[in-house]
Formats: C-alpha cells, sequence, structure tokens
C-alpha cells in the first residue's frame, strides 16, 4: 500500500524529530552527558540516549536514499525494525536499570534478529545469495519472529488501558488549553513545544503501537518465511526445517538458563545456622551461589520492574476498566507469567499493607534481610564487601538526579572538601597542629560530615571550632563535658537542625568527629525570568587541633580509618604552612609531615595540683625480653573476614611461639559455627587447618576467653583479630574486666574504627591497648614488664617511658619541668587519666571517679575516654547541655555504628528507599501521566 507507507514513515519521523529535537535533547540527553562527564552515569546510558535519537535520523536518511521509491519496505524498516528497536531502547532506557542476564539475553536476540531484516529490505540482490548469507539470516529471522512474538504477547496486555488513557489524556489536554493561555503560560517557549509534539508523538505512537501488534509480527513472519523458502527452494530442505528449530530450541534454552534467579537458593542455604562444622564447611563451598543470591535480592529494586504479586499497576489497570478485584489479580498474574525476565521472585509471599499498598513489600523486606544474611555469613557490610557492583548498579539508570543521589550515598560524596590546611606550630620534641577546613554540600538536604581516624596513642585532642565563615573571631567554640551528656546534646540538636559539632574518643587511639549541619544547595523559581535558580549550599568552616611528640618520621597526622559524607577532588585547596601538600589524592592527610628540623628528644615533667608528677622520657630502641615466668593468653578470632588474614594469623602464631614458647590458646566460635569454642596450646595447634565461619565483636571474643578460662590467670591477653570489629557492636555481649592487659592485635593492618564503651574500658583500665603487628604488641608488654619494677605506673608508648608516680617518690633527674597550666600539660594529662583508669578500675563505675577524671579533661581541654568535645552555638543547647551533665547517666553513652550517627540521612546505602518507579502503564501511557502532572502543576 504505497500511501500508508509514505504516510506513516514520514509522518511519524517527523513528529518525532521535531520532538527529540527540541525537547528531548536539550532537556534530557544534554544533561545525561553532563553527567557522563562528572561521572554519575555510565557511559551505557548516553549511548542508549543517543541512539533512541540517531536511530529515526538513520531511517530518515535510508528513506531519502535507498528506499526513497519503495513504500513497502519503508513500512516494513518502520514497523519492523524502527519502530520495534526505539520500543526495546525506550524500554531499556526508560524502564529497566542493570539489565539482567534475561533482558539481556532477550535485547541481543531481537538486535540480532533486527540487524538480519534490515539486511535483507537493503540487500538488493537478496535472492541471489550464498547459503552461509542465507543460513545466517534465517537464524537472525528466527531469532526475530520469536522476540516479535514475545513482545505482541507482553505488549498486548497494554493495548485495552493504553487505548483508553490516550482517550482521557486527549480530553484533559484539550481541556487544559484555554487554562494555559489564560494564565499566560504558553509563554513557555522551552515546555511548550516538547508538551505539543511530545503529547502528538504520544497519541500517534500509541495508535501505531496498537496496530503493530499485529503489522510487526506478521512482516517477522514474512520475511522469515522467505529466508526459509530460500534454503528449501535453493539448498537443502532438510536444512530448511532442522535450523530454524535448532535455533528455536536454543534461544529457548538459553532464555531458561538465564532467567534463573538465586536469590531462593541463598536464602534456603542460611535458613538455619550449621549444626557442625561439617555443615558448615558445606555452606563454604556454596559461597559464590549464596553471595549472588544475597547481591541479587539487595539490588533488586534496581535491577526488577516489580515483584511477583506486586505488579499493581496492571492490577489497577484493569481494575480502572471495570474489572473486579479477582478478575484484575488474575490478569496480573498472567502478566508476571510473561514478564519474567522484568519481575522479581521474593523469597517469601508476604502480607498487603493496605497503607502502603504501592509500596514493594518484597524490595523492602528481601533488601534488608538480605543485607542481614550477607553480613551473618561473609562477617562484612554488603555495602563495603560488595561496593563496586553496589555503584555500578546504582548508576544504571537514565535519571540523573537518582544516580547521583545514589552513587553519593554509597560513596559518601555529597560534601565536598573546598579547602584544607594544616598549621604546625613546633616547640622541639612535640608540637601544636591545626587542620582547618571548608566544607560545601552538593545535595539539596542537609548533610553531616562523619570522620573515624586515628592518632598516636600519646597523642591528645586539644579543640574544635566551626565557623560560618573563615573569620576566626566569629567561630564557635568548643565545651568539654561528659561523654553521655555531649552525645545526647548532639543527637537532640541535629533532630531539630542545629549547628553542633562532636568529638569524642571511641577506642585507646581512635575517634570520631561529627559536624552537622552542612547547608543543603538550593533551588528556587523566579517568577520573572520564569527559570529555575541554584543556590549553592552556604560554606561550613572546622577548625580541629591536637597535641602530638615527635617521631623519626615527622609529626603524625591523624590517620583516616572511615569518613561518611564527604570527599575532595582535584579542586581541593590543600596546604601545610601555606604550602602545596604534598598527599596521594585518595589521603585524606599525609600520615607524617616532616619536621623543620630534625627534633631532640627530652625527658618532661608535669607537677599537677595534686603532688602528682608525669614524667615522660625518651626510649632507645633496643630489644626486649620478657621476663622467664612470664605467661600469656592468645585468643584467636576465628570469624569468616579472618580467612583474608590466614597467612598474617600463621605468621603471628609463629611469633608468639618463638616469643612466648608453649603458651595457651583460645579458639573462639561464632554462634552459627556449627561448633563451641575451645582451649589449646601453640604446640598442640595445627595452623593450617583453622577454619574460619561466622562472625564476633571483641567483646563476645573476651567474654568466651574469661568463660573457658575458668579463673586462670595470665600476665597479659594478646587477642588476634581483624578491623572489623566496629561494624559488629550491636550484639549483647559485655566485655569482662581483667587484671592483666589486654591487647587487641588487628592482622590486617588497619585499626578498628573504635569499641564499645564497656570494650574500651576493658582495654584500657587493664593496661592494655590495640596493635597492628604482634611484634608490636609483644614489645609493649615486654616494655611495661621491665617498667612495671620501677617507681610509680608505668607505660611505654611511641618512644617514651611515662611515669606516673606521687611527686615525693620521683624527685627532678634533669627533665624539662612544665607548669600545670602549660600546653605540654596536656600531653601529660592524658597520661594521668590513663593510669588513674588502670588504679581504678575496679571503681569505674563510681560517678566521683569518673567525675574527678572529668575534671582533669576539663581543666586541660582534652578529649579521653570519658570527656567528649561538644561544639554548641546558642544559649538554649548550652542550658540542655548543663542539666544533661547533671545527671546520673552523663558518662553513658549509646553505642552508634556506622551509617547511625545522622538519622536524617543515611550514608548506608539502602536500596528499598529508591524503588525502581512502577511505572502505571506500559513507558508511552505513563510518559502521558507524567507529562498531564507536570502540565498540571505549572
Amino acid at each position: 500500500w504505497p500511501f500508508w507507507g509514505y504516510a506513516i514513515f514520514w509522518s511519524w519521523n517527523i513528529i518525532f524529530l521535531l520532538f527529540f529535537t527540541l525537547g528531548f535533547t536539550p532537556i534530557i540527553l544534554l544533561s545525561l552527558a553532563q553527567a557522563v562527564r562528572e561521572g554519575w552515569v555510565h557511559t551505557s546510558i548516553l549511548i542508549f540516549g543517543g541512539l533512541i535519537v540517531l536511530i529515526p535520523i538513520a531511517s530518515v536518511v535510508l528513506g531519502l536514499t535507498v528506499l526513497l521509491k519503495q513504500p513497502n519496505r519503508l513500512l516494513a524498516l518502520f514497523y519492523g525494525v524502527e519502530g520495534p528497536l526505539l520500543l526495546v531502547l525506550c524500554v531499556r532506557f526508560f524502564m529497566v536499570g542493570e539489565a539482567t542476564p534475561p533482558v539481556n539475553t532477550i535485547l541481543l536476540i531481537a538486535f540480532a534478529g533486527m540487524g538480519a531484516l534490515l539486511w535483507r529490505l537493503l540487500d538488493r540482490r537478496s535472492d541471489e545469495r550464498g547459503l552461509f548469507v542465507t543460513v545466517l539470516r534465517a537464524v537472525g529471522l528466527t531469532g526475530l519472529l520469536l522476540a516479535g512474538v514475545y513482545a505482541a504477547v507482553w505488549l498486548a496486555f497494554h493495548v485495552l488501558p493504553i487505548t483508553v488513557q490516550m482517550a482521557n489524556a486527549f480530553v484533559s489536554a484539550i481541556s487544559a488549553i484555554p487554562n494555559m493561555i489564560r494564565s499566560g503560560r504558553i509563554q513557555d517557549l522551552v515546555f511548550l513545544p516538547f508538551s505539543v509534539f511530545g503529547f502528538a508523538l504520544l497519541m500517534y505512537s500509541g495508535t501505531l503501537l496498537v496496530t503493530g501488534l499485529v503489522v510487526t509480527p506478521a512482516i517477522y513472519a514474512a520475511h522469515w518465511l522467505g529466508e526459509v523458502r530460500a534454503l528449501w527452494s535453493r539448498f537443502n530442505r532438510i536444512l530448511a526445517v532442522a535450523l530454524p528449530a535448532a535455533t528455536a530450541a536454543a534461544c529457548a534454552t538459553v532464555f531458561v538458563i538465564a532467567n534463573q534467579q538465586p536469590q531462593q537458593r541463598a536464602f534456603a542455604l542460611l535458613a538455619s545456622p550449621p549444626k557442625s562444622r561439617a555443615e558448615a564447611e558445606a555452606l563454604l563451598n556454596q559461597q559464590e551461589t549464596i553471595r549472588a543470591g544475597l547481591l541479587n535480592a539487595y539490588l533488586a529494586p534496581y535491577r526488577y520492574m516489580n515483584a511477583a504479586g506486586e505488579t499493581f499497576h496492571v492490577r489497577s489497570m484493569y481494575q480502572s476498566l471495570g474489572l473486579s478485584e479477582a478478575e484484575a489479580e488474575t490478569i496480573m498474574r498472567w502478566y508476571e507469567f510473561v514478564a519474567q525476565p522484568l519481575i522479581y521472585r521474593p523469597t517469601q509471599a508476604y502480607p498487603k499493607d493496605e497503607t502502603r499498598r504501592w509500596q514493594s513489600q518484597a524490595f523492602v523486606n528481601d533488601s534488608q534481610r538480605a543485607a542481614e544474611l550477607y553480613e551473618q555469613f561473609f562477617d562484612r557490610p554488603i555495602n563495603q564487601a560488595e561496593r563496586e557492583t553496589i555503584v555500578h548498579t546504582v548508576r544504571s539508570t537514565w535519571m540523573v538526579d537518582r544516580a547521583t543521589q545514589a552513587w553519593q550515598a554509597v560513596d559518601d560524596r555529597e560534601v565536598r572538601i573546598l579547602r584544607q590546611e594544616l598549621t604546625i606550630t613546633e616547640h622541639g620534641d612535640w608540637a601544636d597542629v591545626e587542620l582547618y577546613e571548608t566544607y560545601q554540600n552538593l545535595m539539596p538536604v542537609q548533610e553531616e560530615v562523619v570522620y573515624y581516624f586515628s592518632l598516636p596513642e600519646s597523642a591528645v585532642l586539644t579543640g574544635v571550632w566551626l565557623g560560618n565563615s573563615p573569620d576566626r573571631d566569629q567561630r564557635f567554640t568548643f565545651r568539654v563535658a561528659p561523654r553521655g551528656a555531649a552525645q545526647e546534646v548532639y543527637r537532640g540538636e541535629i533532630q531539630v537542625q542545629q549547628d553542633p559539632a562532636l568529638l569524642e574518643q571511641i577506642g585507646p587511639r581512635q575517634y570520631r568527629l561529627r559536624v552537622f549541619p552542612i547547608e543543603p544547595k538550593r533551588i528556587t523559581w523566579d517568577a520573572t525570568t520564569r527559570r529555575s535558580q541554584v543556590h549553592e549550599g552556604a560554606q561550613m568552616h572546622l577548625w580541629l587541633t591536637w597535641r602530638v611528640m615527635a617521631s623519626d618520621a615527622g609529626w603524625a597526622m591523624p590517620r583516616l580509618a572511615e569518613k561518611r559524607n564527604a570527599f575532595w577532588d582535584a579542586d581541593t585547596v590543600r596546604l601545610v604552612n601555606g604550602a602545596p601538600m604534598q598527599v596521594k589524592d585518595s589521603e585524606w592527610l599525609p600520615a607524617f609531615i616532616p619536621a623543620q628540623s630534625k627534633p631532640e628528644r627530652r625527658a618532661h615533667r608535669v607537677v599537677f595540683a595534686d603532688s602528682t608528677v608525669v614524667v615522660a622520657r625518651p626510649v632507645a630502641d633496643a630489644p626486649v625480653k620478657l621476663p622467664a615466668d612470664f605467661r600469656a593468653a592468645i585468643v584467636l578470632d576465628r570469624s569468616r573476614s579472618m580467612a583474608a588474614h590466614a597467612a598474617a594469623v600463621q605468621s603471628a602464631l609463629a611469633q608468639l611461639k618463638a616469643m612466648l614458647g608453649d603458651a595457651d590458646i583460645y579458639l573462639t566460635a561464632a554462634p552459627n559455627r556449627g561448633e563451641t569454642p575451645s582451649v589449646s596450646t601453640l604446640a598442640a595447634l595445627d595452623d593450617a587447618a583453622l577454619f574460619y565461619f561466622g562472625g564476633q565483636n571483641p567483646a563476645e571474643l573476651l567474654a568466651q576467653f574469661d568463660q573457658l578460662r575458668a579463673g586462670k590467670r595470665y600476665d597479659a591477653v594478646i587477642v588476634l583479630t581483624d578491623g572489623t570489629a566496629y561494624a559488629k557492636q550491636t550484639h549483647a555481649a559485655q566485655a569482662p574486666k581483667f587484671d592483666a592487659p589486654v591487647w587487641m592485635v588487628h592482622l590486617d593492618g588497619d585499626l578498628t574504627l573504635g569499641y564499645d564503651d564497656a570494650t574500651l574500658e576493658a582495654i584500657q583500665s587493664s593496661g592494655g591497648g590495640v596493635a597492628e603487628r604482634v611484634d608490636e604488641a609483644l614489645r609493649r608488654i615486654a616494655l611495661q614488664a621491665q617498667a612495671g619494677r620501677a617507681t610509680g605506673r608505668v607505660d611505654v608508648l611511641d618512644g617514651y617511658e611515662w611515669i606516673v608516680a606521687p611527686a615525693s617518690a620521683l624527685p627532678a633527674n634533669g627533665e624539662v619541668t612544665h607548669a600545670p597550666n602549660d600546653p605540654f600539660a596536656a600531653l601529660a594529662a592524658r597520661q594521668l587519666i590513663l593510669s588513674e583508669m588502670r588504679e581504678q578500675r575496679s571503681r569505674l563505675s563510681d560517678l566521683s571517679v569518673l567525675d574527678a577524671l572529668h575534671e582533669i579533661a576539663t581543666e586541660q581541654a582534652i578529649v579521653t575516654p570519658y570527656s567528649s568535645m561538644i561544639v554548641l552555638v546558642n544559649a538554649g543547647q548550652m542550658q540542655r547541655l548543663d542539666e544533661l551533665s547533671q545527671r546520673a547517666d552523663r558518662f553513658q553513652r549509646e553505642q552508634e555504628n556506622i551509617g547511625e550517627t545522622q538519622p536524617m540521612v543515611t550514608g548506608v546505602p539502602e536500596p528499598h528507599e529508591w524503588l525502581l518507579i512502577g511505572l502505571a502503564v506500559l513507558m508511552l501511557a505513563g510518559y502521558v501521566l507524567r507529562r498531564r502532572r507536570q502540565f498540571a502543576a505549572r
């Protein structure tokens, strides 16, 4: 039909090109290109969007050249290649996030088949081609026919609702025109072409879509039959029958294999904990199956359109046509069977939530449960262990703002550090260091900046300030407060979006800094220009100071363990004493800043008001030896995360055996391990047969050791673990108190972010600490054992021997003497408090003891295990802090895990919070509704 061939092809393409030239390209595609340049969106998404524009252009070029006088082939090109290809690309672009294997399989088959059809349409000598070409086309067209029939069946569910929606949309659009004219909004030259041509294209495309359900499969069947006839008549009749049959069987087989979803298997394997080591080992043999299943469930909202039993838009469409709920439910089940590649299969049936009928219960519950099971089995949070996969998935969307916010939440890129300056003031063998940072929020919501970092154990934090400008005279200063009261004030103020900052100690060397709020970017509407305007978020300024002793490498900087929301980039200004900072792009700060001249280590002496003296003496780096009768207990963390450090465990055990001889070793066991904890000796232990499973926190490790030792006494307790402990602090175990020093040795080379308060108290009150290597802990233990015979309470750390004793028992011996109000006294005060914690370990629940420790911290303005620094900005906050500082629970602090420190904006990725937009109809009908809503809103 020459007329219809020309009319349909040219009319649709003209409207399409006008729409995409005036609307899609400048409004969506250009912003998408900018997002790709910024790295927020995958390049593949931009390619799909670009193809949506380029395919009609290429079709028009073919229509003006090769197919200019061939209307039948124009019609076949439109219904058989251009239209289906655009539909597939639009579904892939607008509706599908990260494509699943069955979706990719269908797309591959469809693209290959459309390529074969296009080849046949453009080939003027099609009937003269040889066997190889004919076979290739027959294979491609067989797959295309299967894909076309499948697509037609899927789209058929939407024909009647689309027809009704188009009629309603047409009436609504016509009735809205007078209102637009009267309100003057017809003058919006950007929105008008987009809406007019978009609406025309939508209505026209919907009509063609309905007819295409019959015409397109018919075109595919005709061309497929042409190639099969060519095989039959020109080459081999058996081949003409066997080839399409084999192709169809292969396509079906590949589709069935690709359409498997692993989450049910993974959840079933983890339904109950193993009852024996053999069962635990069997689970580990299937860890890849478990990993794939849990990850698929966790990312289901990004990978699938809907969950089975929850394709509410289909049910709603047919109910709106007058069908009963039961009839609409039946059609929904049929639809889910056909649309399996886009439908997530829940691990269990969830009851309907009538208060939130449009929210997918399967997406929410399966995602949350998958995260819990993953951490239980792999002993690591899923968002950390699978970061690359999660980032890739959340970026697989055409919606720039959604991709940006999701990736920023996953990768903590909400707040840019504009400026970072270090200022170092040297005082011989110790120095004052100041860090100044300027923050700017890139998000439209308030954000919190959180740093987890560590300092040398002898260093002390001396101040934190906030400001709305770089003017130091206008900044808000800190107060030293009981840790529980400070935390409660901070948590209360961020609920009402006030400005506080909180600096607290959460480990022997570990600290946490929290700043809130970093003001958001704002978007306002200018009624005069009829344009939205973006206002950058107000800058926040932070000053952090600490005091540190010299080392051979220079002045130690805070070592970042974890950050939340803040990031730096190539545009960040980074200076040290006014000169460019020599630091890697991936690092927050250098590990050390070289001293201007090599400091000469000296002995220091501080006498406090109560006649207690603290002396710091340089210690030579000489070999040390444990006393002959020294007895130590080894506690081995056998959590799953330790499997990555099996070689480090073997090396550590060898060092311990060489240093301690045949010491006792306590083998811990997680509740889901399938076996109980046990005791062995280093000589009897087969370290090659160690098996790592489950997960435990430090409190559980110490509690198991305390139960197994049955009152047996040791001179030291050495716990071999890794740096994942802080993520496991939600367990209920309470760390016991110990008389012997407890040493936590983190064999992965990274200190844990911190400990719960009871565990921190158990470690520090015992005289122990944390180390990254066994030899570091053994050296510290040996030095303490040797120095313990001297006068006073002694600790050896960071190259100095610190002695706390009455002044009468420790007369001056040539040390540099400092007054209690001298800046160096802050370093001594820290050691005084730690010494008192060891001395008073049996009374650390006594408020009078804690108040005495807090009084020292307040006088010296330092952060300690019991005293935090909080920055407040108004009188109401200060009054609230005064009230809480008088309560009996003023030193009791709630445990806050990563991602829980800021209740308003979570930094941990929660995929169920960004559900895929459940379209109420096929993309075209959904687009109508979206345009109508925007039209009405404007």
